[in-house]
């Protein structure tokens, strides 16, 4: 039981290191947001420009801004339908749904954003509950106000670092994999099924990270391009999400790697854990900050003295062994290929064990 408390302290506690300074930036925001509809548009009770502001600033990071358009374009379509359907049909028991249903239609039709629908939806209902537009029109001031407020938090004041953001996805799906891949090696000494079994495991939910890794990409992209002040960051933040891309491969192969090697015989497994822990080791240490010429460095090194005395070994009539040697030689391919080597300089390197694969250092990080 107190095991089980302390891993769950430590989780929340990982979980609010992670969104601090995000949350801090919302709770600014509202305030700030108040603060102006009540002194500035004089609004008696501006409560939806902080909800504005929130809801904009508590999406993913590279999505906050669009977020916030997307908010206000949400509220006019509420309102604009609400008011439409008044004026044709007045107050009957009809002008509800009817309104609730083009209102969310209409957004749908211009994107199909869940905040759009979601505005869209509760403008049209305030507009009708207060049988004038006036309600309805005072709620876009407010949710202009939040998302103008938000919009400056994202593009001025705090703009995020999408080079930061994408490293931090890299570090954790190189994580997973290096401890599957330690996971795998135990489970090979121990001859132990289920560590084997949590292995596979471990290697197949890797897909997550890898979908996380794949938005981080997204949104750095869509950050460097949209915040004037992390311009400077295209170049940098091409090459970091071309080399985040090759983790499929790495996923792939270290896949592969773990079932040749759990399906080897009993000698051959005793042989082949000392690799995988090996492989597991140097995508480690490669996590620790991948974006490190001296890390991308040694994490290729270690790596090939993983797999170079396979080199040495004559032809095999095993195909389970030659299978386990194949990947992971390819688990070391796309390694160095993760640190920057050519498909070519890569594949000598494996190959022979002695060439030098090229790590060339990252773009600058200005």
């Amino acid at each position: 039981m107190f095991r089980w408390g302390r891993g769950a302290g430590s989780q929340a506690w990982r979980r609010m290191e992670a969104q601090w300074w995000q949350v801090l930036q919302s709770a600014l925001a509202a305030s700030v947001a108040w603060v102006i509809a009540l002194r500035v548009a004089g609004h008696p009770q501006p409560f939806f420009a902080p909800i504005s502001a929130v809801v904009a600033l508590s999406s993913a990071r590279g999505e906050r801004g669009t977020t916030a358009v997307r908010l206000v374009l949400g509220v006019v379509v509420g309102i604009l339908v609400a008011d439409l359907v008044l004026i044709v049909l007045g107050s009957t028991l009809w002008t509800l749904p009817l309104s609730v249903f083009l209102a969310m239609m209409t957004a749908t039709a211009l994107h199909s954003a869940r905040v759009m629908m979601v505005q869209s939806a509760s403008s049209a209902v305030l507009t009708l509950v207060f049988a004038s537009s006036a309600a309805g029109w005072q709620r876009l001031v407010d949710a202009l106000i939040g998302a103008g407020v938000a919009l400056l938090v994202v593009q001025l004041f705090f703009p995020p670092d999408p080079v930061r953001l994408l490293l931090r996805s890299v570090k954790a799906a190189l994580t997973d994999l290096a401890a599957g891949l330690e996971t795998a090696a135990r489970a090979l000494d121990d001859d132990d099924e289920d560590a084997a079994r949590q292995a596979q495991e471990r290697l197949w939910e890797e897909n997550d990270q890898l979908a996380a890794l794949a938005q981080a990409r997204l949104f750095s992209r869509r950050i460097a391009q949209r915040v004037p002040l992390r311009r400077s960051l295209r170049q940098r933040v091409s090459s970091e999400g071309e080399s985040a891309r090759l983790l499929n491969l790495l996923n792939a192969s270290c896949v592969l790697l773990i079932r040749a090697a759990l399906a080897l015989a009993e000698q051959d497994r005793e042989r082949f854990a000392p690799v995988l822990r090996d492989l597991g080791e140097a995508i480690g240490g490669l996590a620790d900050d991948p974006a490190d010429e001296e890390v991308r460095r040694t994490a290729a090194d270690r790596a090939l003295d993983a797999v170079r005395p396979f080199g040495e070994i004559a032809p095999t009539s095993d195909p389970f062994f030659a299978t386990a040697v194949m990947a992971a030689r390819m688990v070391t391919m796309d390694l160095l290929m993760f640190t920057g080597s050519d498909p070519g300089g890569a594949l000598a390197a494996v190959r022979t064990g002695k060439d030098d694969p090229g790590v060339p250092p990252p773009p600058p990080f200005t």
